[in-house]
This record gives structure tokens, sequence and C-alpha cells, in this order.
């Protein structure tokens, strides 16, 4: 009722769009009453009168003709109104057919002006609220009268030339590009805000118009350099790159769906989107992100259960509106009910066939989704994006069922109300496709995996603590199924995940990649080298052929393909792909335990690389290979070989060992070797326990002190590992002869270290830069920027305050909501390729590989812990300060940098993470390099930090769980104030040049470490902090005087009277106080007193 008591009254009796609106309007709502139990006689009599109020005049005088006017009734308007409102949209839809193209090449409507605002036949504006319908029915503005002066006074469009519409709505405007449109305005002398050719600028505009609904800036929505963000050339790159949920990718014939462009009323501007009509789908939907750029009001939410595909239901709560719709002409409207949803569908690339276009303007059809530019949406995010769903709830009413079109190619180009589509499949196969199936959401989660490495020895308890859970259960397994064999071969068993999926043979999958292989190798002329490697397995009894007559119920196929490694033993090898499965299958690879993440064993391993004088690697020959496999698992290893390359020739082989390429054979060798090595006993477990803490896979990487030790370690290992069939081979070490000369003769020799580059003869360690420094990929993306970050593999961390500047253009991304294909603005690409363009100083760049020159009983080690933060980034780092004699020397151990939360919090809040990630580092680098006994220092030049770790105060949630975390790692006593410009962790935590971090040398640590204790600089003592807001002890005794009464007769305030006077408090700031009879009149005695008592 009181949305039909605040209707605005309709003046023109030929907006036939308005009246469409005001009866549907007017019909919910009746219906809405009859729903809550309203009778319809009930309320007849009140609202015929009121919705005749609100109608034109003429249709007011036919529905009197129509009844005798002694009595109206509700029912009998209702159908007049329907009958009058439907002829009239008959009669203007048909008169709309016959104007001439040179005329008005669409509707001609008036909604394109300001409300109440036309002109009489000279041009003179006038408004219809000063000129009453009801004092001068001959005024009335009929259709006919319309259409023979809609093109003589109207301004024409300064786009286009056509008087029909104003300027702000010209479709063949929205075709354009920004800088077409800028160009245009700029011949004609029109402003850029007001679109009027004035010969005035924008600055100087006196037209009182909103802002641009989208940046807020003084300029029109059109000319907005956000719905312009991304090129035309660029959008056909962008698509071909798409990755979807459920996604084919194979060349298949293209099928177009019936996609068109319509306008969306918001409550402060419009905006043409495209839509996608979906008969499968029971409701009608509106992304999330058009939804509140409108600024659509909220109808209500609902809760819906979505069936995917295969089955699947998933339980979703979406906001329900209500919105108004257009074509793009403006001929047609209507209202629908749409849910929201956070995407749509994935992009759908638009018909761009110029025949079928050609053929399409043959039959006079109006294709909007085919005639209009990207950029025609003012929001537009990413090239074709869908952001509205209409489903069977709507599209049967928008659908002519006369108007239907077959077209040639077998394309059939149906009409609606909205406007012409396009569907079926393309008989011609396209150079360019797509397969576009509906996707509800998007998930992120494997980013997440890119950024580990980031967090190796500062993760949240939490997290190690379900880690070690996952690792105890692969070990079980492992424990209870190890054995060895008559040579001494260790025998293990593949670990299934329990109630696996079922696994398919996958032979066919096998056969087509064995051609591909075949070819490819045959180009190269290495098919013989590749065969040679399957027979010399046959000879060492790796593999064994299969007989074709042998059980093929429980077997399994690998893929393979050849690998090609200049720098190794072995130039060619197999390498078989366990991820590889069929289409609604799984690969065995998801049907097998992965075991515990080995990556985060590098750094541990790279420290005790660094703590000892003489560096030593070395590697497992055939590592994966020399461990032999359980009779059940080998028939899910077998793979396809043709000899000689002769397809008639087919040989079926089975893996005896395991295999490399499936993802449980780096867990199952090191299982393997530490099992081992646990039984080692006598005089070669202190050797045992050594080689246990260096594999990484099958590389073995530590360091001594000494020559001797040097060469017992190489013969003991060599001892201890071959009863196992593991024989190490490819020794380099350090190590200097009596002369002083470095034993190793190659001058520049580089040797890989767990993803660092080692030069023994200069004992140094480096980044590998190779791989980043050729990346020239264009245009720049979020997705290309993160692919550059993630080629410097730096475990260390001493190059994180250069490698911390692309992170943060990355979240730069993420705030202004770029999609991962999507051209950066240039901003952003300005610094990347900057950036990119500075990493040729750090070819050169070199760190000491040893952190201390001398480890002995007079050697005073000490760990220095540093932190701090910006506004952008937080860092800690660990130094090993080691003090001999009079020597004192100072290396980066590990470095950490992290980029701030996207939701900003307080710089302090931020050196509080620093220090907790700080504390942390410390603990994992002291226990990994077994200087448990070694004194900390923890240092930070915040002092509100220091002051909440030292201080015994429970402080706020957020503040005490890290406080906690950081007593309970470190010792309070142990943290000192430094000032922030002899902070060394201020680099990684603000980022710099490749040429700064040359110069800076920040690896060495400060200068002022290196000096004696005496001589550092003192710490601050932390200041008296004075409590501005404790908590309250005393309160002020009151006693209530008066109740006060609300509305609804329940009392929320009170009248208290204190000794400082009468006050009105609300009953939830008063805390009663249980007094005794006994001391009632003490209470009354001190409340006479004119002081404030308190208790």
């Amino acid at each position: 009722m009181q949305k039909l008591l605040s209707v605005t009254p309709l003046k023109r009796s030929n907006d036939v769009k308005g009246l469409r609106q005001f009866f549907d309007m007017c019909q919910i709502q009746i219906r809405s009453l009859e729903s809550l139990g309203v009778a319809f006689e009930s309320f007849s009599a009140l609202l015929c009168p009121l919705i005749l109020n609100c109608l034109p005049y003429d249709l007011v005088l036919e529905f009197n003709k129509e009844t005798d006017g002694s009595e109206y009734k509700l029912d009998k308007l209702l159908k007049f109104l329907n009958k009058e409102i439907s002829a009239r949209e008959r009669a203007e839809s048909s008169f709309s057919a016959h104007i001439s193209p040179h005329q008005n090449k669409i509707s001609p409507e008036r909604s394109s002006l300001p409300k109440n605002l036309y002109r009489d036949s000279s041009g003179v504006k006038f408004d219809t609220r000063k000129h009453s319908l009801n004092k001068n029915p001959s005024t009335i503005p009929t259709a006919a009268n319309f259409i023979a002066t809609s093109g003589e006074g109207n301004e024409p469009c300064v786009f286009c030339g056509q008087p029909s519409h104003s300027t702000s709505r010209c479709v063949l405007a929205r075709g354009k590009s920004l800088s077409e449109r800028k160009d245009i305005l700029m011949k004609k002398g029109a402003c850029f805000r007001c679109l009027k050719v004035s010969r005035h600028l924008s600055r100087d505009c006196k037209v009182k118009l909103n802002p641009c609904s989208l940046c807020g800036k003084r300029h029109h929505d059109i000319l907005c350099f956000s719905s312009n963000n991304s090129s035309k050339e660029n959008n056909e790159k962008i698509v071909t790159d798409e990755d979807t949920i459920l996604s084919n990718s194979s060349r298949s014939k293209e099928v177009l769906l019936q996609t068109l462009v319509v306008c969306i009323k918001g409550k402060r501007s419009d905006t043409f989107v495209r839509v996608i009509l979906d008969t499968g789908s029971q409701k009608s939907y509106i992304s999330k992100f058009i939804a509140e750029k409108l600024q659509l009001k909220c109808m209500g939410e609902e809760t819906t259960v979505h069936g995917l595909f295969g089955g699947i239901e998933r339980s979703e709560k979406h906001k329900k509106y209500v919105v108004a719709l257009s074509d793009v002409f403006n001929s047609y409207s209507c209202e629908i009910e749409v849910m929201d949803q956070e995407r749509i569908c994935t992009p759908i690339p638009k018909l761009n066939d110029s025949e079928l276009l050609n053929e399409l303007k043959e039959h006079g059809i109006f294709v909007s989704d085919a005639s209009m530019s990207e950029s025609y949406c003012l929001f537009e995010r990413e090239p074709n994006e869908i952001h509205m769903l209409l489903g069977a709830d709507v599209i049967g009413n928008l659908l002519k069922g006369e108007e239907v079109k077959h077209l040639r190619g077998g394309l059939v180009a149906v009409n609606t109300h909205l406007g012409w589509t396009v569907m079926g499949k393309l008989k011609v196969e396209k150079e360019k496709h797509s397969n576009v199936l509906l996707s509800l959401y998007v998930s992120d989660n494997c980013i997440k995996d890119l950024w580990s490495l980031d967090v190796i020895g500062i993760k949240e308890p939490c997290e190690k603590k379900t880690r070690i859970e996952l690792e105890e259960a692969a070990r079980d397994h492992f424990a209870r199924n190890v054995s060895r064999d008559e040579e001494g071969r260790y025998v293990v068993s593949l670990p299934w995940i329990q109630d696996h999926p079922p696994l398919l043979n996958c032979k066919n999958l096998a056969e087509r990649r064995l051609k591909n292989c075949v070819r490819s190798l045959e180009r190269s002329w290495n098919l013989g080298n590749y065969e040679a490697v399957f027979h010399s397995w046959l000879d060492e009894d790796i593999i064994e052929e299969v007989q074709k007559d042998a059980d093929t119920k429980n077997e399994h196929y690998l893929p393979h393909h050849p690998v090609y490694k200049d720098n190794s033993t072995t130039k060619i090898r197999p390498v078989f792909d366990g991820s590889a499965k069929e289409k609604n299958s799984s690969s065995i690879n998801e049907c097998l335990e992965k075991g515990p993440n080995m990556v985060e064993l590098i750094p541990a391993i790279i420290n005790k690389f660094r703590l000892r004088k003489f560096g030593i690697t070395a590697d497992i020959e055939k590592a994966f290979l020399q461990i032999g496999l359980q009779e059940d698992d080998k028939p899910f290893l077998r793979f396809l070989w043709w000899e000689n390359g002769d397809k008639e020739n087919t040989k079926i082989y089975q893996h005896k060992r395991v295999v490399f390429g499936i993802s449980s054979s780096p867990f199952l060798l090191g299982a393997t070797l530490e099992h081992h090595l646990k039984q080692v006993t006598g005089h070669l477990e202190v050797t045992a326990q050594k080689l246990l803490e260096s594999f990484y896979v099958d590389n073995c990487v530590t360091s001594v002190d000494n020559e001797e030790e040097l060469r017992r370690f190489m013969i003991e290992s060599r001892e201890i590992l071959s009863p196992a069939k593991f024989n190490l081979r490819g020794w380099e070490h350090t190590g200097v002869s009596a002369g002083g000369k470095s034993t190793i003769l190659e001058e520049e020799k580089k040797v890989p270290v767990l993803g660092l580059i080692w030069k023994p003869n200069k004992d140094t360690l480096s980044v590998n830069w190779e791989e980043t420094s050729k990346f020239n990929e264009t245009p720049i993306t979020k997705r290309k920027i993160l692919s550059a970050v993630h080629r410097i593999f730096d475990p260390i961390g001493f190059t994180c305050p250069v490698t911390l500047k692309p992170k943060i253009l990355l979240q730069e991304c993420w705030k202004l909501g770029v999609t991962w294909d999507t051209e950066l603005p240039f901003s952003i690409s300005r610094k990347f390729e900057k950036w990119k363009e500075q990493l040729k100083c750090l070819n050169n760049l070199e760190i000491p590989r040893c952190i201390s020159k001398e480890l002995s009983p007079n050697s005073d080690l000490s760990l220095h812990v540093f932190c701090d933060a910006s506004k952008t980034a937080y860092a800690s780092c660990v130094f090993l300060r080691t003090e001999i004699d009079a020597t004192i020397t100072c290396q980066l151990v590990q470095a950490r940098a992290r980029v701030a939360p996207i939701k900003a919090i307080t710089i302090p809040r931020l050196e509080l993470l620093a220090c907790t990630i700080g504390s942390r580092l410390v603990n994992t680098t002291k226990s990994d390099l077994g200087l448990e006994d070694v004194p900390i220092c923890c240092w930070s030049d915040s002092v509100n930090v220091l002051y909440w770790i030292k201080g015994k105060e429970n402080w706020g949630t957020f503040v005490n769980n890290r406080v906690q975390e950081i007593r309970r790692l470190t010792n309070p006593e142990d943290w000192k104030h430094i000032a922030g410009i002899l902070n060394p962790a201020d680099l990684p935590s603000r980022g710099c040049s490749a040429e700064e971090l040359t110069e800076s040398l920040w690896w060495e640590g400060p200068s002022w470490l290196k000096k004696p204790r005496e001589e550092w600089p003192l710490s601050e003592a932390c200041p008296d902090f004075a409590i501005i807001n404790s908590k309250r002890i005393y309160w002020p005794l009151a006693k209530v005087m008066k109740l006060i009464l609300g509305r609804d007769g329940r009392v929320r305030v009170v009248e208290v009277s204190t000794g400082g006077g009468s006050f009105l408090r609300p009953i939830q700031r008063l805390y009663p106080l249980e007094v005794s009879g006994a001391d009632k009149t003490v209470w009354q005695k001190r409340n006479t007193k004119t002081v404030d008592d308190r208790v």
C-alpha cells in the first residue's frame, strides 16, 4: 500500500513504457495484498480513485466512457488498462517498422531527453509540468505529432548526427574507442562533460551533472578510461589463453551461443552489458560486479541448490534484485527478477565472420552483439565478458516465435524483444576456437603453492602440525611394506590412497602419445639413442617385457617422452607422465600419496652446506631405478614401445623399479635412504647421521671442517650406501692443497646445487638469472609477472630486496581488480620493465658459500635476527657472527620478506608481524645448523613492539597471540632496540633496485656488528608509557530516581542522581549494586554530599 500511495502520476499518454511499468507495478502490489489474506473487495474502492488520479487525462476520459460513472470497480479498471496499453504497444511496434532509414534507424523514444523536457516545433524548450494536460486537453502530444516533430526540434547527436537520440545514448559511439570518441568531440568543439557543441571546456562547464559514475572525475561516463582499459587489438590474444574449469581444448567446430547486448538501468547511470540466453537454467542471474556498480536495490535473499555437471550439487545464497532492461534502441523494456552470482560464465567471443555478417545485413537483421565493439560497457573488466544470464523463467516472454531466419552455413537467427540472436554450429572449422561451459566460480587456490618457498621456516604452527601428521601416515605405510631381496636391494610398495578413484588402463592415450614421441625422435635423429636406453634397462633388469596374453584386468599404461640434458652423463632419457589421464578418469598420481613436501628441506640442507669450510656435493647414480617394486604394483606401471619405430612391432614393458615421473617416487627414495641409514651402527654411525641430514632426493649436499674429514666422508659414505645398490658419484668439493692452490682445475666451473650456482674454485654462490633475463613476453599481464617472479629461485633470500618489487606490483594488480590476462596499465607495466632491465646488474652477484671461516671450541658464535616493516612489506633476516681470536666475521644465513596484507593495518602491527616471522626464522635456523646452545640477539627499531614483547599487560587478540608466540620461541630479554638507519632489515622491507643491492653488500651484515660488543650502538631503553584509557576501577555511586517509558512501554533510559547532579543514562551503562537493609541509610547520607563518591 505504501508503494501504491507513493507512485508518481503519469503525465503523458504516449509514454507506453511508463504505462506498462505502472500497470505491472499495480498488479504486483495487488497480488501481494491478496497473498497476505486481504480481501479483494476491501481495497477495491480505495485503489480505483488512487489509480485514476495517476493516469493521464485521455485514459481517464476513455475509462469513464465505458462505465456509467456511478461505481468504480478495480477488476474492470485493470482489464481496461491492460487492453489500452497492449493496443498502444502494438501500434507503436507496427509504426516504428515504417520509419525510413535516413530519418531514424532506431525507435524514436524521447527517454533520452531529460524528464518532462521537450521541444515544440520551433525548437523552444518547454516543461510538461507547467502545461497540465487537465487544463488544455487539446495539447496532449499524440503519436503522430511526436513523429512529425521528432526530427525537427531535437539537437542532433554529436557522434552520428542523428536527431533521434541524445549524444550520451549513441549506440555507434559505444562501438568506437576512447580516442576516437575524443577526436570527434574535439573536432566538433563539444564539451567533454555535457557533450554539447558550445565551444567551452569541461572545466568551465556550468551544466549541473553528476560526476563520472566509474571514477568520480569531471567528465561524462562515455569518456571514462575505465571503460576502455583493454584495446581491441589485444582482445583476441587474451581470449585464446583463457582457462575454464570445464573447458575442452580440442579444435572442434565452433558453436555460437545466444548472446545479445541490453541496457540495464541503474540508480545513477545506465550501461550496456552482454547477456546470454540459457533455457537450461531455471533462474536468471546478474554478476555481483554489475549489481554493485549500478547500485541496484536488494529485494531479499534466496538459497538455491545448483546442479552442476556430473550430478554434483552445491547450495549457495544469492541476493535478489528487480532489474529494468531495454534493448539497445530503447524500443522495448521490461523488469525481471534476477539473483546475483560472482561470475556468470567465461568470456564468450562474438560472431566475427564477415560472410555471416553480410548475410545478416542482407536480411535486414541487426545483431547487437556482433555490431558493437568490446568497449560499449562502461564497467567492462575483461573482453567479451558476460554479465547476465536470462533463464527459462523469462525467455519465453522475450521470444517472437514468428521471426526465425535459417541462414546459410547452418546458423539460425532468432528475434526477441531485446534484439536478434544467432546460434548454431559453424560448418567451417575456425582458426580460433573456444569451448564455453557454465563456470559458477573460479578457484585460485593453486596460486598459493607458488609462494611456498617464501614461507619455509616461518610457517604457522598449525600448518606444521597438519603437515607432520600427513608425513607420519605416509611413513607408517612405507615401514609396513619395505623389504630387501636376495641382492640387498630394497623393495617397496606404492603408497595407494585409501578408497582412491578407479584407475583406467589409458592404453589408447599411451598409443597416441607414443606416435607423437616416435615422430619427434625421428625428426631429431635420436630414435636409436632413445631405444638403446630401453635395451639397457632390459639388460639391467629394470624393466621386463609383458606377453600379449598376460592378465589385463588390473593394468595402467604410462605415456613417455624424451628429455635432453647436455650437461648430464645421460644425454637423453625417457620421462614418464604419471599425470596423464583419459577424459572423466583419474591419473595414477591422483591415486597415490605424495608424502612430505621435499622442497621444505632445501633451506636446511643449504644452511648445513654453508656452515663449514669445505663444501661437498654428489649424487646417486640412477637413484630411482635402484629401488624395486612389489609384484602387485608392476602392472600399473606398463608402457608401450615400437621396436625400430615400427608400429606393427609393438612391445609392452612394465617397470620393476621405482619410476621417475610418479608423484610418490621422491618420497619412496627419501624414505628408503632414511630407513637404510638409520640401521647403520659402529664406526660408520657418525657418517651415516651426516648423510641422513644431507640428502635432497638423490643429491648429497653437505660440508666438513678439514681435508682429512673430507676424504673420510667420501670413503665411508660409499661404504654405507653400496650394499643397498646406491652408488654415489659426481663428487665436487672445495679443497686446498699444501701449496695453497685450488684442487679444482676448471677456473670457472659451475656446479648446480639445489637451484643455486656454486663455483668451487671461488667457493661462492649465486642465483641463476638467465631464465628471468630472457623473459621478453608482451603484453605485460598479471600472469606473466607471476611467471617471471617464480623463475628466480633463491632459498637463502639474499636477493629478496630485489624480488620484492614485482610482488608489490602484483598486489597493486589485485587491488585494481585486474584479471590474469588483461594488459596492465602503463604505470605498472613500465615499473616491471624497468625492474627487468636492471636484472643484468645481478649476473655477477655472488656471496660467500661459507658463513664461518673455521669452527672450533674457541669460536664465539652468535645469531642475530633483525626485523623491520614498511607500509608495503615486512621482513626479517638472520646473520651468523663468528669471533675467533681477534677476527670477527658476519654473514647472512637466511632472509624472508613478505608483502603486507591488502587490508591496511598499522605500521606497529606490521612491525609485530616482522618480529613474529623473525622469531620463527631464527628458531628454524638454529635447529638447521645444530647451534642450539648459541646465544641469539633480536633487533627491532619499533619501540611499540618492544614494549609489547617485554610488557606484562594483556593486549588485544591480534597483538596478544603474536606476542605469546614470540615469547615462546625467544627470550624477551634478548630483544633489543636499534636505530632504523642501522637496521639491515630495512632494505628487504622496502625493496630496492638491482643496482642498489649490488652496492649495499647487505648480506655481510651491518658494519658495527663486526666490532667488539663494547662498541655496539647502545640500545635505547623503552620509555615510560602513559596509559591514556585504562580499565576503570572506581565507579560513581548513583540512585535511580525515575524510570522513563518508551513508546512500547519498555524502559531503556532512567534518570539517576549522583553527588554531581541528576543525569539521563541508558540502562546498558548502569551496573546495579546490591545494598543491604543496614546500608540503605548510609547510602542516603552519602548521596546528599556534593562530592562525587566512588566505590
